[in-house]
């Protein structure tokens, strides 16, 4: 109990103060107290003053106590107090309950614990009991995929599909880790400048290495430094359009893969199909349209897989169209009004006419963003 003192009474100081050797029996204890309080007593004074009073008075109490403390220990122990750093009899009453006190909160912090202890094994048992669940609903599922999957008819052309995919990946991959750095919103402007800077750079010193290394017989004369100058500048030129247009052409179709990437969109699986056909009914370039060369759907219409192809000529009408690109999209629905929509695009032409391919991925991707919402 915080305020109370603990500290040991010294018994021989009790024993000074009634005028005895400590050791001292009872009945000494009480004959020599009546012996000071008809000394102390301030009734037993004929002439007292005040400060004689008050003295008495103070020396009074002090034996008093003395001899209640000392009585305390002989009723308790029938015999002297044998050291002189002993406890008195309310102290050491005072401490035993104390220490019964801790004792049984002792008691109920363990049983607080043993409760927790249990409780703990019964949450790891009811944990191993949901694993084992998992488990079991995982290989049914794994095993119903197996079922579907040999149900369903394999295509003729699905690993050459496959192989192309994967050819596919593999150059998107060298794309996707280049482009990815000059679309930092942090850092992609100064890398931009730099690689710009260094294109041109490289650029300059091949055209005027070509066009020393073709014009060297004349470029002594006036009229051949003028012809080789020209057709430096020609080179020059004709290296920054096919350099900045291969790389523009690039990251657009960076930008459209990554945008296809798989990401819900809050529309019913029909619903997506529609609007997929929509834009790209919509959408013509150079005398060509879109047109849809397979189609596969679930019965329910939770899924399905398109593929459409634009085959086009840029600068003729009607002529032979002798470039391609090919877009597909795949959706199945997740939930209540949720599709799961991805989609990808390939181009299949030379590299002076990847700039006329990009604005017709580009175009798509923005009207597919526009109508089914823009991917996250």
């Amino acid at each position: 109990m915080p305020g109370r003192d603990y500290r040991p009474v010294d018994y021989d100081r009790l024993y000074y103060r009634l005028d005895l050797e400590p050791g001292a029996s009872e009945a000494d204890i009480k004959h020599h107290y009546r012996h000071l309080a008809q000394i102390l007593h301030p009734d037993k004074w004929r002439h007292p003053t005040a400060a004689s009073m008050r003295w008495a008075d103070d020396q009074f109490k002090r034996v008093k106590e003395a001899r209640e403390l000392l009585e305390a220990y002989w009723s308790v122990h029938h015999a002297p107090p044998v050291s002189r750093s002993a406890l008195s009899v309310a102290q050491a009453e005072a401490l035993h309950a104390q220490m019964q006190a801790l004792l049984a909160q002792r008691e109920r912090v363990r049983a607080e614990l043993d409760g927790l202890r249990a409780e703990r094994t019964r949450t790891l048992d009811e944990l191993q009991r949901m694993r084992t669940e998992r488990d079991s609903l995982h290989g049914e599922l794994t095993g119903l995929r197996g079922e579907a999957d040999a149900a369903q008819p394999r295509k003729p052309h699905a690993a050459t599909e496959s192989q192309t995919d994967d050819l596919h990946a593999r150059s998107g991959g060298v794309r996707d880790f280049l482009f990815a750095k000059f679309d930092d919103p942090s850092r992609g402007w100064l890398l931009t400048l730099s690689a710009s800077v260094f294109a041109c750079v490289v650029i300059f010193v091949v055209a005027h290495w070509i066009a020393g290394l073709l014009l060297a017989p004349i470029a002594r004369f006036e009229l051949g430094r003028w012809l080789t100058h020209i057709l430096q500048w020609a080179l020059v030129a004709g290296g920054v359009v096919l350099t900045f247009g291969w790389g523009w052409s690039q990251r657009t179709l960076y930008r459209a893969a990554r945008a296809g990437r798989e990401h819900p969109v809050a529309l019913p699986a029909d619903e997506t199909r529609l609007r997929v056909s929509a834009a790209l009914r919509h959408e013509a370039h150079y005398g060509a349209e879109w047109s849809i060369e397979s189609y596969e759907a679930a019965p329910d219409e939770t899924q399905f897989t398109l593929r459409a192809v634009m085959r086009f000529s840029p600068g003729s009408q009607t002529g032979m169209r002798r470039h391609m690109v090919a877009f597909r999209c795949r959706a199945q629905t997740t939930g209540a009004a949720q599709t799961a929509l991805v989609y990808d695009f390939s181009v299949a032409a030379p590299t002076w006419w990847l700039v006329p391919a990009a604005r017709v991925v580009r175009d798509l991707r923005k009207r597919l963003d526009a109508d089914l919402g823009a991917p996250r």
